[in-house]
């Protein structure tokens, strides 16, 4: 073999190797941060959301859906979220007059001293047709409400945004997608970076 084919034939087995791993593009929220323990009690606040037709408004399907990370203690509760107090709450019947327009949820992600975070509380858009896991119905032109708590609770634990298409903490997702319930690769991978 000549020396051309032996470089042609090593940058076909880097390229090979390449594509046989997973591609990874998590991202951390900067700086840096960790809850001080797992699990990370996370609660659903249990005034669900009216454009949930289950029985709860999507309270219990909420804190069934979000045990897929792992490392979440997850409970529904009387008390509304306290913004920069513990526990991390989920208001599913509240936008906090921080998620309008296209946003689906937000999740507050800056009460934290040094790299320990103390809170995280999700807000939901109000206006959104949502629907859960729990109802009879199925989906009709709404968003999954079951995914959408999963993703934002990957926000709570210290995940950005991944450019994995498919991943759980992929910045949008259309219409009746139950993909981001479960956890993909890249997900699992920035999880344990952090835990």
């Amino acid at each position: 073999m000549n020396r051309k084919s032996i470089l042609t034939l090593a940058i076909a087995t880097v390229l090979v190797v390449m594509a046989a791993q997973p591609m990874m593009a998590y991202t951390l929220l900067s700086p840096r941060r960790t809850w001080p323990t797992t699990p990370v009690t996370v609660l659903v606040y249990n005034q669900g959301n009216n454009t949930i037709s289950d029985s709860d408004g999507g309270v219990t399907a909420v804190v069934g859906a979000i045990r897929a990370w792992g490392i979440i203690n997850s409970a529904s509760s009387p008390a509304p979220a306290v913004r920069g107090a513990a526990p991390a709450t989920i208001m599913l019947g509240d936008n906090g007059h921080i998620c309008n327009g296209s946003c689906l949820a937000a999740t507050l992600t800056g009460y934290y001293t040094g790299s320990t975070i103390t809170d995280a509380d999700v807000y939901t858009n109000t206006k959104t047709k949502l629907y859960s896991s729990r109802e009879a119905d199925g989906c009709s032109a709404e968003y999954d409400i079951d995914g959408i708590m999963t993703h934002e609770v990957g926000h709570v634990i210290g995940l950005g945004h991944s450019s994995v298409a498919g991943a759980t903490m992929y910045p949008s997702v259309s219409a009746c997608n139950t993909g981001p319930r479960s956890l993909e690769a890249d997900d699992i991978a920035g999880k344990n970076d952090l835990y």
